[in-house]
């Protein structure tokens, strides 16, 4: 993540298609511009128009014209704003198929995040990861912050991030991540979390359960014991850690927990052995991305072979 001879976020690359939930991601991604003296590219990519079944005989037609003027003027106007605040910012337009364009413009700008938001001009009451943060998630080379419609407005640090692990050896890229964001701002504290679903056959003997009858709890205390090697990584680097191993699926686990703590982000790699992390961001994984009550920053591990 980041350049060896230059700050560890240089640039970061936000994604808007100009919905109220862009321009919270666009918030973020200027919070984090500034709290790292990085340089902000806002990019926008216009779709294709359906096919015309009567060709123009031009490039593009009159209204793809007019929709290529109106994104430019929109991104100039939220570009102004922010260059007001004393950020360097770059505007970029590209036309095409927005998940691929996304990737491709992070890769042009060298970017060392991209910041993109979850849900767009849709009018869908749920919330929509849809085919292009999805996209970008699974195929950017570099760490992706996605943020949710009702997530909170940025401040100037994050004060607690969760970390999911699944203690696999894929889990610890987050870590390093982590470890490499904060290695030039002050670090947040950090929630390592472990969850925890044990078969149905052993529900009647859950910790609670142990805990009453005064019985140790060997597997609890072997998974805390586990979870140490990385939390005294974090601390020997300034942060602030406390474990916890949860009860029950990841997914409700992981995010009832951040909304429990109003926490400020859930930072989490893309890969591990188990169905919270893996290569092709499983089912449990996106939807930790999808349902959470916070931004995510889920990082992909280097591509291997």
């Amino acid at each position: 993540m980041g350049k060896s001879d230059q700050r560890v976020v240089a640039t970061v690359f936000c994604a808007t298609d100009f919905s109220e939930t862009a321009d919270l991601a666009i918030r973020h991604a200027s919070s984090l511009a500034r709290r790292h003296e990085a340089r902000l590219v806002l990019g926008h990519i216009v779709e294709p128009l359906p096919a015309d079944p009567y060709p123009m005989p031009v490039a593009l037609s009159e209204n793809e014209r007019n929709i290529q003027q109106l994104a430019f003027e929109r991104l100039a106007d939220r570009a102004a704003s922010i260059e007001e605040s004393g950020i360097q910012i770059d505007t970029r337009l590209d036309r095409g198929p927005c998940g691929p364009l996304i990737v491709e413009r992070a890769v042009k700008e060298e970017a060392d995040l991209i910041v993109v938001g979850t849900r767009g001009l849709t009018g869908f009451k749920h919330l929509v990861f849809g085919s292009t943060a999805e996209y970008v998630v699974r195929r950017a080379a570099c760490p992706v912050l996605t943020v949710h419609p009702n997530d909170r407005e940025p401040t100037d640090s994050f004060r607690e991030v969760i970390l999911p692990t699944d203690l696999s050896p894929g889990a610890d890229v987050a870590a390093e991540a982590l470890l490499a964001l904060y290695s030039d701002v002050a670090p947040p504290r950090v929630l390592l979390a472990f969850a925890d679903s044990s078969p149905p056959y052993l529900e009647a003997i859950q910790h609670e359960q142990l805990a009453q009858w005064n019985q140790p709890d060997v597997r609890r205390q072997e998974l805390e014991q586990r979870l140490e090697p990385m939390a005294q990584r974090l601390r020997a680097q300034g942060f602030e850690v406390e474990t916890r191993v949860l009860d029950g699926g990841a997914v409700e686990a992981i995010t009832e927990l951040a909304q429990e703590r109003g926490s400020d982000l859930i930072m989490l790699s893309t890969h591990g052995r188990s169905a919270l992390m893996n290569a092709l961001l499983g089912r449990t994984a996106q939807r930790i991305v999808q349902h959470a009550c916070c931004p995510v920053l889920t990082v992909r591990p280097p591509h291997r072979g």
